[in-house]
């Protein structure tokens, strides 16, 4: 192992490489979505599928992955998730109908998988504990740049390009890091028991997935909440119900009782999952309100967005570097705290304009940097090293879950501002109500997180 440590912080470039790609892809693709709908002679409401089955895909398959990560040798599975991805984004280019442009979706879809279902067990496995903090800390603000940049940079991209180079450009990219991946990640045998695949489980989370999605985009049409739009959500409710039910009954369901046994686990996923929303519920209205209520470029908001990443990247490897030294209390509280108290701008200033957006997005930002890489590090550090796969897919699935509850809050709160004759004023108090209610949610996970982690095992990791 003391070549693969040499090389550890190379290893963590790849990985933040395909962390990038996968998380990019969510976002870039949207903007280009007009374009698409256009080529393809297919309604906005049905492109708006390619978008939708990419995050489906992750979702039902992230845990089914992870466990298989966890039987194989992980770095075989993380290697051939970006050479599935170089593939997908290959037939998405060259695709001649609407089908096989969806086909080729869900295939992306599938390496993308591979790779977010192994990148932090990856971290886990070259990185001690004693530098696992800062690790996932630059992991963390790829995660943030991917997803919050996407928008931004695609639609610079096509001030220029065809919409078909921004799957070609991947290629190269997922094969290159494809090769590295083989040739550099550490070898090993897995230590991971022979459990049976929850296939029933799978089927849940993706069935209740994909209704809370049919609710959350009926519920953004201009009919509005109608009697499909509650059923579908009440449907999906009830079987994710139905998946914490039947993995209670089993040892080798999709929810774990091995890893949620552990508090750390269970509640640093829990506090993610909230974040998350937090974090979307918020960021979709900021966005379109400052660009159609508000009057602003797509330049100009974007401009911006771009101040929660930023604050982000900032603050998230020191905190790493905090939780490393000493633990992961003071982070993990302080950033869910920021995040509350970021809200407040938006709820208590006179104005709900660019200057509220600002601070909010600053704050915040700093928040989600102390949060998200010293919360990710708990948990990877709590899971038993055969299960590390399963407890990373954990994490990102949360994430993804966390989006679409966000999605649902917004469009519930405001979903119809951008209506013709409506105002900035007339959203001011559902927009304060919102952002109030997602401030509550931090704070909830603030209160948690002040006791929620323990010390990091530094000296242990330093003896072994």
């Amino acid at each position: 192992m003391s070549s693969q440590n040499g090389n550890k912080w190379g290893i963590l470039q790849i990985i933040n490489m395909g962390t990038l790609i996968s998380t990019l892809d969510v976002g870039i693709v949207n903007v280009s979505l007009p374009i698409m709908a256009e080529q393809f002679d297919v309604s906005l409401a049905r492109i708006g599928w390619v978008s939708t089955i990419y995050l489906l895909t992750m979702v039902v398959l992230l845990p089914f992955l992870g466990k298989l990560s966890d039987r194989m040798e992980r770095r075989k599975v993380y290697s051939a998730g970006f050479l599935v991805f170089g593939v997908g984004s290959l037939a998405i280019a060259i695709s001649q109908g609407f089908v096989a442009l969806l086909l080729a979706r869900c295939l992306q879809g599938v390496g993308a998988t591979m790779i977010m279902a192994n990148s932090q067990a990856m971290v886990r496995q070259v990185f001690p504990d004693h530098e696992r903090g800062r690790a996932l800390g630059i992991n963390a603000v790829v995660i943030s740049i991917g997803t919050l940049s996407g928008p931004a940079l695609g639609g610079l991209l096509l001030e220029f390009i065809d919409w078909t180079w921004l799957f070609w450009i991947n290629v190269p990219i997922a094969l290159t890091a494809s090769a590295l991946g083989i040739r550099w990640f550490p070898r090993g045998k897995s230590e991971s028991a022979r459990t049976p695949f929850d296939f029933a489980g799978a089927f849940l989370l993706g069935a209740g997935a994909c209704l809370l999605m049919l609710a959350a985009e009926s519920a953004r049409q201009p009919s509005g909440y109608s009697a499909a739009t509650w059923v579908e959500g009440g449907a999906g409710i009830l079987l994710l119900v139905a998946l914490w039910l039947q993995g209670r009954r089993i040892d080798y369901g999709i929810i774990d009782r091995e890893l949620f046994s552990r508090r750390t686990v269970w509640q640093g996923n829990l506090s993610s999952l909230l974040i998350n929303l937090a974090q979307t519920a918020t960021l979709i209205p900021i966005t379109f309100y400052l660009h159609t209520q508000l009057g602003y470029s797509a330049w100009a908001t974007g401009a911006l967005l771009i101040l929660q990443p930023l604050a982000m990247g900032i603050v998230a490897p020191f905190a790493g570097w905090f939780r490393d030294k000493y633990s992961g209390t003071f982070p993990i509280a302080a950033g869910a705290l920021c995040c509350g108290v970021s809200m407040l701008f938006v709820v208590l200033l006179p104005t709900v304009g660019a200057l509220a957006f600002s601070l909010q997005l600053a704050l915040f930002g700093i928040g989600m940097g102390l949060f998200h890489a010293t919360n990710n590090a708990e948990v990877m550090s709590a899971a038993p090293a055969s299960k590390s796969s399963l407890a990373g897919s954990l994490l990102a699935l949360v994430r993804y879950l966390g989006q679409i509850a966000g999605i649902g809050m917004a469009t519930l709160m405001v979903g119809t501002m951008g209506a013709t004759g409506d105002t900035a004023d007339s959203f001011g108090v559902p927009l304060r109500i919102l952002f109030g209610l997602c401030g509550l949610v931090c704070l909830a996970v603030a209160w948690s997180g002040r006791k929620a982690a323990k010390p990091s095992a530094v000296s242990q990791s330093a003896k072994g």
